[in-house]
C-alpha cells in the first residue's frame, strides 16, 4: 500500500441542476441535545425509533478512517445492535460524507513498527468491515457530499444509501498503490456489472451522484437544500414498521450474499 497523502479529493465534477422545487428548506445542522453521546470522531444521536450516528472526526481530516474513528464507529453499532433501535442512520458533519482511509495516519504508525502496525491495520480494517456486514438491523446511509475509497466501497454494505446532488464518488485505489477495501471487488461487480466495476476500481471513475443513483450505487438523490427533510421523512416512515419485520425483510434480502 501507498502510504503517501491523499491529494484533492473532495473536487467535485460540475452538475447540471433542475430548478430546484419550492418548499422549506432545511440546511444540514446537529446540535448536542440530552440524546446525543460525544465521542472524539463521531456524534451519536438517539432518537425515536432509531440511533443516528455522524462522522465528525477530529483525529483526521475530511472525516477520514483511523483505528480510532473505526473502532468508534464500531462501538457505536455495537451499542445500537443491542438497545430498542429498530435501524441506524450514518451519516456526516461538514462538507465530505468520508474520505476513505487516512493515510496519513496509518504512514505516521508504520514507522514505528512496520510489521506490526501493518498486521494491526489490517485487522482493524477487517473488524470494520465485517460489523457492517453483520449488523442485522436496517442500517441507512445518507451520503452528504463526497465519499472517497473506503468511504464509497463501504455503502454497499449499507441496506439503503441516499444523497443529494453535489455528491460524488470515487474509489482511486490504483493511484495510490492499493487494492479495492470493503469488499468492493464483489459488491460493485453485483451492483454495477463487471463494465462498470472496473471503471471505477481500476480507472478511478468518479460518479456525479445521479450516476451513482443510474448504475445502483445510490437508492435515491435529493436536492441538497431539502436533503435532511426528505431523509429524516424518509427515516419516519421506516421507524413506525414493526422492528421484526424490518430485521427479517433485510434477512431474506440479504441470504443469497456471500461475502
Amino acid at each position: 500500500m501507498n502510504t503517501g497523502p491523499t491529494k484533492e479529493m473532495a473536487q467535485q465534477q460540475p452538475l447540471t441542476v433542475k430548478k430546484k422545487p419550492p418548499g422549506k428548506q432545511l440546511h444540514f445542522s446537529v446540535r448536542l441535545t440530552e440524546g446525543s453521546s460525544r465521542f472524539r470522531d463521531i456524534v451519536v444521536r438517539k432518537q425515536d425509533g432509531f440511533t443516528h450516528i455522524f462522522l465528525s472526526t477530529k483525529s483526521s481530516k475530511n472525516n477520514s478512517l483511523n483505528l480510532e474513528v473505526m473502532n468508534e464507529i464500531q462501538n457505536a453499532l455495537n451499542k445500537a445492535a443491542a438497545d430498542d433501535s429498530n435501524l441506524v442512520l450514518l451519516g456526516a458533519i461538514g462538507h465530505v460524507f468520508c474520505s476513505g482511509l487516512d493515510f496519513d495516519y496509518f504512514k505516521q504508525r508504520l514507522l514505528v513498527d512496520k510489521k506490526r502496525e501493518s498486521i494491526k491495520m489490517a485487522e482493524a480494517i477487517k473488524s470494520f468491515v465485517n460489523i457492517f456486514i453483520q449488523f442485522k438491523k436496517p442500517l441507512i446511509a445518507a451520503v452528504n457530499g463526497p465519499a472517497i475509497r473506503l468511504g464509497a466501497s463501504m455503502l454497499p454494505l449499507s441496506d439503503v444509501v441516499w444523497t443529494h446532488e453535489k455528491a460524488c464518488f470515487q474509489t482511486p485505489y490504483i493511484h495510490f498503490g492499493q487494492s479495492p477495501d470493503g469488499c468492493s471487488s464483489f459488491t460493485f461487480a453485483r451492483i454495477m456489472g463487471e463494465a462498470s466495476a472496473y471503471e471505477m476500481l481500476l480507472n478511478g471513475q468518479k460518479l456525479t451522484a445521479q450516476e451513482a443513483c443510474e448504475k445502483g450505487l445510490v437508492s435515491q438523490v435529493f436536492w441538497p437544500q431539502t436533503f435532511t427533510q426528505e431523509v429524516m421523512i424518509r427515516i419516519k416512515e421506516l421507524t413506525s414498521s414493526n422492528a421484526l419485520v424490518l430485521t427479517e425483510s433485510k434477512a431474506l434480502v440479504r441470504l443469497d450474499t456471500k461475502f
